[in-house]
């Protein structure tokens, strides 16, 4: 039986990377192009660091206030969509709605935010809570649905309402895994955030694509340094603070 499964993701594979194309021959050729690229970029043009510091301001805002607004609007999400405390006609359709938000890109909500607000940032922090809000819930609902049943059991035979249940007997068991999960999310949208001014939404990425449409890329070398430094900084910070909680 495993002898098997393992000829068929063989041949699953052997077929996908026909099918994609994937040539090892075809991107040894393209190394000197790659190559060349990159000496293009060298020396980085310290004479936009400015302009590259001030984008990664903006997508740090971006990050960190779509998370936050959506670590608070995901917490009544997380409980309507957990199997042991939520009754099943809620649960179902709350789980199906996360599904289906949760299935959109970051990028694409910014395409529909850049289309109804303009641009600028506000369109990216509206794509990022929109994306995070979904992203948190399900992680929040399976954080719940880990509990243990002694405190909760304990609580509700003091004769104790559904909603004192919660606050004592459930939110301090996942409270430590939400921060965590709020953090990790924090990393992850900051990433994506750079991308974000690609198609208008503000933040580093607008800086990047400017340069790189100029064929400026000494500038543009500049942006992508600043944006490495920027999410090797956040992640140093956010990985010690997430190990600290957990």
């Amino acid at each position: 039986m495993k002898r098997a499964a393992l000829f068929a993701a063989i041949v699953v594979l052997a077929w996908t990377a026909w099918d994609t194309g994937a040539d090892p021959v075809r991107f040894v050729r393209g190394l000197p192009w790659i190559a060349d690229f990159l000496r293009r970029m060298l020396p980085p043009d310290l004479r936009v660091l400015p302009a590259a510091l001030l984008g990664a301001i903006t997508t740090l805002e971006i990050a960190l206030l779509g998370t936050a607004v959506a670590a608070l609007l995901a917490l009544p999400l997380g409980f309507l969509s957990a199997r042991n405390v939520a009754a099943p006609a809620v649960f179902h359709p709350a789980r199906v709605t996360l599904n289906f938000f949760r299935s959109v890109d970051t990028l694409v909500y910014a395409l529909i935010f850049v289309a109804a607000v303009g641009l600028g940032p506000f369109p990216g922090v509206l794509a990022v809570v929109a994306y995070t809000t979904t992203s948190l819930a399900k992680l929040y609902s399976e954080a719940i649905e880990g509990i243990e049943r002694g405190p909760v059991d304990a609580i509700t035979a003091t004769g104790a309402t559904r909603l004192q249940v919660l606050r004592y007997g459930v939110l301090p068991q996942v409270l430590p895994l939400f921060l965590s999960y709020v953090l990790y999310r924090l990393e992850t949208n900051i990433r994506a955030a750079t991308v974000l001014g690609f198609v208008g939404a503000g933040g580093i990425g607008f800086y990047l694509q400017t340069y790189l449409r100029m064929i400026d890329y000494p500038a543009a070398s500049t942006v992508l340094l600043v944006t490495v430094v920027m999410v090797m900084v956040v992640d140093a910070v956010s990985s010690r603070l997430r190990a600290r909680l957990v």
